[in-house]
């Protein structure tokens, strides 16, 4: 007997029966008059006549709806899984001297020596996606330049076709960016995931990844603008030299920057709901471009495993410019940073508002902090493990259908 839902009814050890399920979701799920939401409960449905207790598979279950809904089959895969990773300096964690905030335990270089060792296939994303069989891509799309001239190879790591040169600006005295500037970095967030993907000659799953000393304090930032949260309730140690990534003097220091952020811009309360304005304001050009590359996802309905809290934030961001974004999104890590659940609610009241199907938590719990989406690489063989599932596990009534001896 096999199990696999897109077997034909002759195939069947009880004659048929087992197979209606999937001949009936295998037209649902091919039916371009049914909605995303209609697709992903069919599958759903399915996945409950599996041989196992109803839900058991948690997480995966949920993987495993969006996938085939996503992919339109009843076998769907996640075999062809590609990571982006956009890199972007920022003006708020220059020195002071530089006229900075030094919102980091780390100093701004230090974004650029994480690009040479993943240019060298040396970092930990470079590890992660060759031992999980990921294609990777890292973009430069604003880092300050370093003390020596460094071509990157164009391979593995590359410089954006536009770029914010020098990184952004220092959001306590201006704007980060400029509007045309953020839809600059959204263009290219967009441009370069489509020429991945066309490299690939196409994916069925997307991560994105990023690298810019200072970015949390950015993500938080755009966090409280966009929502309105309390500063506090958002900021954390972000890049921290200690074991247990707690740093109370960094989360103080960040707290009042982004309240003086916040206060410069005495129009903050327009911020709130409003993306674009927000990105411009207190944004980065590695989150602009994530955005885009969201957006660009969405049109192809690849899937998207979502990484921590800087991603998260990115997830949201773009779920507020298209709320159907939101179908998309597998959330794949617990960050430590405690603003991602604020953004992960407020991407599942987006979805729920929308009568989109709302995303189980982050299936990884284990402390990550690292960035680089080591997070969502290091999920990848649970994502291929939620295909599987839906693809070939027996349903109930094929195992209770199996003769002994045969």
């Amino acid at each position: 007997m096999s199990p696999n839902p897109s077997r034909s009814p002759s195939s069947s050890p009880s004659e048929g029966a087992a197979a209606e399920p999937n001949i009936s979701l295998a037209t649902t799920l091919s039916d371009s008059k049914q909605s995303f939401t209609a697709k992903y409960e069919a599958a759903r449905l399915y996945i409950d006549s599996l041989a196992k207790p109803v839900g058991s598979l948690g997480t995966l279950e949920d993987w495993g709806a969006r996938m085939a809904a996503l992919q339109q089959t009843t076998t769907p895969n996640a075999d062809s899984a590609a990571c982006l990773i956009f890199a972007a300096d920022h003006g708020v964690a220059k020195d002071t001297s530089e006229g900075g905030r030094k919102c980091s335990a780390y100093p701004q270089i230090v974004s650029r020596k994480v690009l040479e060792a993943l240019d060298h296939g040396i970092a930990g994303a470079s590890v992660l996606s060759k031992c999980n069989n990921v294609e990777l891509r890292v973009i430069d799309v604003g880092l300050v330049d370093g003390p020596v001239s460094y071509e990157w190879s164009g391979n593995t790591v590359r410089l954006a076709t536009s770029m914010i040169h020098g990184g952004t600006k220092n959001f306590c005295t201006g704007n980060a960016l400029t509007e045309e500037q953020v839809k600059m970095c959204i263009d290219v967030g967009r441009e370069e995931t489509t020429k991945l993907m066309d490299e690939m000659g196409g994916a069925n799953v997307i991560m994105f990844g990023e690298v810019g000393i200072g970015n949390t304090t950015t993500a938080a930032a755009l966090i409280a603008a966009l929502t309105g949260v309390d500063v506090a309730t958002v900021c954390g140690s972000g890049a921290s030299v200690t074991r247990d990534g707690i740093n109370d003097e960094i989360v103080a220091r960040k707290i009042d920057i982004v309240k003086e952020a916040l206060d410069f811009h005495s129009n903050a309360s327009s911020l709130n709901g409003n993306p674009m304005q927000a990105l411009g304001a207190v944004g980065g050009a590695e989150i602009c471009s994530m955005v885009g590359g969201m957006l660009e996802a969405s049109k192809h309905d690849v899937a998207i495993l979502v990484d921590g809290f800087i991603v998260t934030t990115a997830a949201m961001i773009a779920c507020m410019i298209d709320p159907t974004v939101s179908r998309l999104l597998l959330f794949s890590t617990k960050s430590t940073e405690k603003g991602q659940v604020i953004a992960i609610t407020t991407i599942t009241e987006i979805a729920t508002a929308n009568s989109i199907p709302v995303q189980t938590k982050p299936a990884l719990d284990m402390g990550l902090r690292m960035g680089e989406a080591s997070g969502c690489i290091t999920s990848v063989p649970l994502l291929r493990s939620a295909c599987a599932t839906i693809s070939s596990l027996a349903t109930l009534n094929d195992v209770m259908c199996l003769e002994m001896g045969k």
